[in-house]
């Protein structure tokens, strides 16, 4: 009985021995299985880590690229609005300008339509001029005509004009001093005078700068070279003359300071004026 219970106590220990061997291998291969996977995840989180840390250094060196592409960006945006800015007023001075341009421009236009008014003017001015000139011409050669006829009988009274002539001209002098005397005086000369005869005034001389027609083309008026410095005045009667020949008489109708503008008094006229013809104030 003894030995049949011993030998299943040997038994059992045995079983339990092999038991516990098993127990224990398991437990060691559950163990290692456990400290490969520790080991693993170590591994793997210090890789996650090290990605981790490359991947932030990337990341703020991307940050830092766009950061500075942003502030090169912002600068270009800077740069560009202050050239729009300037565009913006060269624009203005260009339209500044082109107003300006087009003012000038309507000027010239304006100015070119007045000279070409004038031009059209001068045009039926020297027509007119032609139809005149055939006209005088005509009558020069009716007058030479005449003249042939008229020679001999010229010849004859020669004599008498000439002694005419040279009486003409002492009456001329005779009437500029006594027109000069009644002017100074503000004498109308159809009146009768009564007292001391003022002294002569001074001899003014000038020349005849240009000569055309009025407006309405019934008159002629004559620019003279003296004005009120050299006391010309309106209403005043100046002799116009070329070498020693009469031309005509002219009344003063515009005064300035260093010329006059007269009227030719067409009862007076003894030939064409020119430019460049003497004129005074008495002979």
């Amino acid at each position: 009985m003894n030995n049949v219970v011993a030998k299943t106590l040997i038994v059992l220990q045995l079983v339990f021995s092999l038991c516990f061997m098993c127990f224990a291998g398991a437990v060691y291969s559950f163990q290692k299985g456990w400290r490969d996977k520790a080991e693993a995840s170590a591994k793997q989180i210090v890789d996650l880590q090290k990605n981790l840390s490359d991947q932030q250094t990337a990341r703020a060196s991307e940050k830092a690229a766009l950061e500075a592409d942003l502030k090169k960006e912002k600068d270009r945006a800077d740069l560009a609005e202050a050239q729009i800015g300037r565009l913006d007023v060269d624009l203005q001075q260009a339209r500044a300008s082109l107003a300006s341009a087009e003012q000038e421009r309507d000027k010239y236009q304006a100015d070119l339509i007045v000279a070409q008014q004038e031009a059209e003017a001068r045009i039926a001015e020297t027509t007119e001029s032609r139809s005149e000139i055939k006209a005088l011409r005509d009558q020069l050669n009716s007058g030479l005509a005449q003249r042939r006829t008229l020679e001999d009988q010229n010849l004859d009274r020669q004599g008498k004009i000439d002694e005419a002539t040279e009486r003409e001209q002492q009456m001329l002098k005779e009437i500029g001093r006594l027109r000069d005397l009644c002017r100074v005086n503000r004498i109308d000369p159809s009146e009768q005078y009564a007292g001391v005869v003022p002294a002569a005034i001074e001899k003014v001389d000038g020349v005849v700068r240009q000569s055309k027609k009025n407006s309405s083309r019934s008159a002629e008026l004559v620019e003279i070279s003296i004005g009120s410095d050299d006391r010309i005045e309106k209403k005043m009667r100046l002799i116009v003359y070329r070498g020693s020949r009469f031309i005509c008489e002219i009344e003063i109708t515009d005064v300035y300071p260093d010329m006059s503008v007269g009227r030719v008094i067409e009862e007076t006229r003894n030939g064409a004026i020119e430019r460049g013809d003497n004129v005074t104030t008495k002979l």
